[in-house]
This record gives C-alpha cells, sequence and structure tokens, in this order.
C-alpha cells in the first residue's frame, strides 16, 4: 500500500505543485536575503550576514514573506499535498473498497506514517538545500544583525544566554533547528491526517486545521520559539512551548486515529 499510494501521488498535480512550492519557497526567500546584502556590500566580512543569519529559519529576510507561506499556511499545504486526500476517497468509494483489502489498523496507521515522512522529506530537503547555498553565497560573514557587537552584554543576562550559545555556534544550531522543524512538520502532518480522519469534509478539515496551528502560532506559549533560531527566548518559553505542542498534537492524533479504527470495526 505504502509503494501504491506514492506512485498516486506522483502523478498528482495537487502534489506536485505543492510539494515544489515546500522546495522553492526557502530558495526564493535567499533571493530576497541576496539583493539586500548586495546593496548592502559583499566588501567587508563585519558587514556580511553569517549564512546561518541568512539561512531560512533564522526569519530575516526583508517582509519575511517566505514564513509567511510556508510557516503561516502550513496546515493548508498540508492538506493539500497528501492529508486531504481521503476526503476524495471516502467520496468516490475507493476507501470502503481498500479497507475490505487491507488490515483497517494497517490502512490508518500507512496513512499516518505518510502525512508524516512525505512533508518532512520535502521540508529537510529544502532546509538542507537553503542552508547550503547561504554556506557557499554568503561564506565568511560575520554579521548577526549588529547583536554580534553586545555579545558580552548578553552573556551575564540569564535569558539571553541561550542566544548567545546559538551565535557562538550559528551552524552548529542552524543544523540542530533544521532537524527540530522537520520532526514538527511531520507531526503537524499527522495532525492533519487526523483530523480528515474524524472530519472527511474540506469545509471542516480545512478551517479545523489551519485555527488550531494558528492557535498553537501565536498562543503565550507559541510553537515559533522552539522552531526559530536566533531569538531572544530561552529554555523557559522554549521548554513549554515545545510541551503544549507536543501534547496537543498527540491527544488530536490519537483521537482521530482510533476514533476511526473503532468506528470501523464496530
Amino acid at each position: 500500500m505504502f509503494n501504491f499510494e506514492i506512485s498516486k501521488l506522483l502523478k498528482n498535480w495537487r502534489f506536485i505543485f505543492f510539494a515544489t512550492l515546500i522546495i522553492l519557497v526557502p530558495e526564493i526567500d535567499l533571493l530576497i536575503q541576496l539583493k539586500s546584502q548586495i546593496e548592502a556590500g559583499f566588501d567587508t566580512a563585519k558587514f556580511i550576514l553569517n549564512p546561518a543569519e541568512v539561512s531560512f529559519l533564522a526569519s530575516n529576510s526583508i517582509g519575511h514573506y517566505g514564513q509567511m507561506v510556508l510557516i503561516w499556511l502550513l496546515p493548508l499545504i498540508l492538506l493539500n499535498l497528501y492529508t486531504d486526500h481521503q476526503v476524495s476517497e471516502v467520496k468516490n468509494g475507493y476507501l470502503n473498497a481498500t479497507l475490505i483489502r487491507n488490515s483497517r489498523k494497517k490502512f490508518y496507521q500507512t496513512k499516518l506514517a505518510l502525512s508524516a515522512i512525505i512533508p518532512a522529506f520535502l521540508v529537510l530537503l529544502s532546509l538542507v538545500i537553503n542552508f547550503l547555498i547561504a554556506l557557499l553565497i554568503w561564506h565568511g560573514g560575520k554579521d548577526f544583525s549588529g547583536m554580534e557587537d553586545e555579545l558580552q552584554q548578553l552573556k551575564v543576562i540569564k535569558p539571553f544566554q541561550l542566544l548567545v550559545l546559538q551565535m557562538e555556534h550559528p551552524y552548529s544550531t542552524v543544523v540542530i533547528y533544521i532537524f527540530i522543524f522537520t520532526l514538527s512538520v511531520a507531526i503537524f502532518g499527522m495532525v492533519t491526517q487526523a483530523i480528515v480522519f474524524m472530519f472527511p469534509n474540506y469545509y471542516i478539515a480545512y478551517p479545523f486545521a489551519f485555527l488550531l496551528w494558528i492557535i498553537q502560532v501565536m498562543s503565550p506559549y507559541s510553537s515559533t520559539y522552539f522552531m526559530q533560531p536566533f531569538i531572544e527566548y530561552g529554555l523557559r518559553s522554549i521548554i513549554p512551548a515545545a510541551i503544549v505542542y507536543l501534547s496537543s498534537s498527540l491527544i488530536v492524533i490519537g483521537i482521530g486515529y482510533f476514533r476511526q479504527v473503532r468506528a470501523d470495526v464496530l
């Protein structure tokens, strides 16, 4: 079933469009950064942005257009990429026919696995390409938007100690955050799939998933605290935000999966 689902996706224009969007958005974001750097000049290392500061997750491009597309609209991208396909499967009777031939648990487990693996692979690929290009173009850059000049003062302020550590090890920080962001996307991919399990209806699944994501992003325990490097929030903000995100996501995934399996069995 796994291979069959993948082969279907590769023939689906929506999947190809949104997969391409995931790949291109961080690279377009780099072009915006490059335009700004060319205007500022590449002549002095002190004024050339550090490659880590240019990376997509650092969110420093003018206008933040890339982040607005890929991060703020993430649930809509995930649903179009793969997870809302079950809505049409229910409508055309494909779901019932598939459940007759396959184990119900295996079917829903495969759906959840693909809803995590597919976007995670695309996001990881896109962010790695983004960082490698940043390393190539901005090689030797030292500028952290001026924060590097205040490093010694920031070291004595407890909430900023994590920021100081990240600035002292910028490349390792970006690599760690790439994997954190990839994992976060994989988890929310499963969340959107679980929502479609519960509500196989475009008019319910899309608003529900988007509302849940926006609440996570804009709450006092914003998920952006642990997804974005080089920000002023310390572990006292990051850890609770990660716990809230993980626990709420697991609740939705669990309800969607076990409710669907029980409903089919009954």
